[in-house]
């Protein structure tokens, strides 16, 4: 999911977020990651007590 960094941001500036599945650990993390650069590995990782299903999604809504 993209969140724009503000409502007047550049193409693209802002942040990703991805639910990950720590598939030996039988849980999820959620991690954030600078749009513009991605490679640079998550900036933030918010680790969930259990698995996230397939399936999850979510819809950015200004406002």
């Amino acid at each position: 999911v993209f969140t724009p960094r503000s409502t007047d941001a550049a193409e693209g500036d802002g942040w990703v977020t991805a639910v990950v599945w720590r598939a030996a650990e039988d849980r999820s993390d959620m991690l954030v990651f600078e749009a513009l650069d991605i490679a640079k590995g998550p900036i933030a990782i918010a680790e969930m007590p259990r698995r996230v299903p397939f399936g999850f999604h979510g819809n950015w809504v200004a406002g």
